[in-house]
């Protein structure tokens, strides 16, 4: 049985016992100074509070207050549990237990009772609603970010393969090892990626790799400096999360016209994790700016956004030559 399912139940169980228990603990069914009749009287009246409790949560409250018709939710329960208050009464009268003026005994309580019931209702099917509304908006992010996931595979293959490529062209003896590492990355990216959340160090090992696959590609025509700074890299993080900036510093930070040069630094705190990626890039027209937030990064916000709300810092600015970007994560609480 699943935990929202078992809520449910005991949602259910409480509520009833409030609406058995409150008419009887006002109006004991085991008094001895009190007639059988009488007696019935309770057992009718707690019925009927039990059928205007699932009758207000499920009729009332979506066709009132759901559409925000509170003055007629307040009439509806009002007149039903005046009603309700007079039918045992009635029965009774009709019995021939009782005379038609004690109908009305007791009809104060037994609309309080009323609308004690029906506001336990009320919140009831609003504890239900959030529930669900909760739900659905977890699986709604479930969805999205698997789809935001997905997306990252065949991005990281056409950039890849573009490295293959390049390196069949100048028929380079390092296409063999650069397979070998490709071969690496993808089992990095189709297993261990895979799991909600991955340790930082496999992250900078998938990192390595990508980096290693690229100087393959560029050799000394493209300046790489990877930094990673002593630490504990031990944090848990979404796995995937820091090589969108890394392969939009080699998309557009090789193609410069001299010296294109990329710096990759890592460093993490007791909370944090902290990465900054700088590359020379060509003027920096309206264009280029577009063209620098492709898919990688798009798709990163987003998921940003969804795993760490109020905890990520993504910033990127282009200061001369150079466009910098950077990204912070707390990890922990």
């Amino acid at each position: 049985m699943s935990r929202r399912k078992l809520v449910y139940i005991l949602l259910h169980i409480l509520c009833t016992a409030l609406i058995v228990m409150v008419p009887i603990f006002i109006m004991p069914l085991k008094d001895t100074d009190k007639p059988n009749y009488l007696q019935w009287h309770t057992i009718i009246f707690t019925a009927l509070q039990t059928v205007g409790f699932y009758f207000s949560a499920y009729v009332l409250y979506p066709r009132f207050l759901l559409k925000k018709r509170v003055a007629a939710y307040v009439l509806a329960i009002l007149g039903i549990s005046f009603f309700f208050a007079l039918v045992p009464g009635c029965i009774m009268v009709i019995a021939g237990e009782l005379p038609w003026y004690a109908i009305f005994a007791g009809i104060v309580v037994k609309i309080f009772i009323g609308l004690f019931v029906f506001g336990t209702a009320t919140s009831y099917r609003f504890m239900v609603d959030v529930m669900q509304t909760e739900r659905l908006q977890k699986e709604t992010l479930t969805m999205e970010l698997s789809f935001l996931r997905s997306q990252v595979s065949p991005h990281f293959m056409f950039n890849a393969l573009n490295s293959m490529v390049s390196l069949a062209r100048k028929k380079s003896d390092l296409l063999e090892p650069a397979l070998l590492k490709m071969s690496n990355l993808m089992h990095y990216m189709l297993y261990d990626s895979d799991e909600e959340k991955v340790s930082l160090h496999k992250e900078v090992e998938y990192i390595r790799s990508y980096i290693d696959l690229q100087t393959m590609r560029f050799g000394d025509s493209v300046k790489i400096l990877f930094m990673v700074q002593p630490g504990n890299y031990s944090h848990i993080i979404e796995p995937m999360l820091l090589i969108p900036l890394i392969e939009n510093a080699f998309k557009h930070g090789v193609n410069v016209a001299e010296e294109p040069e990329i710096n990759i630094e890592l460093a993490v705190a007791e909370k944090e994790v902290s990465l900054s990626v700088s590359n020379k890039t060509i003027a920096y027209t309206a264009q280029v700016a577009d063209k620098t937030k492709g898919i990688g990064l798009t798709n990163l916000e987003r998921r940003l956004k969804i795993l760490y709300p109020g905890k990520h810092q993504l910033a990127a600015q282009k200061e001369g030559n150079w466009f910098h970007a950077s990204l912070k994560i707390v990890t922990h609480d």
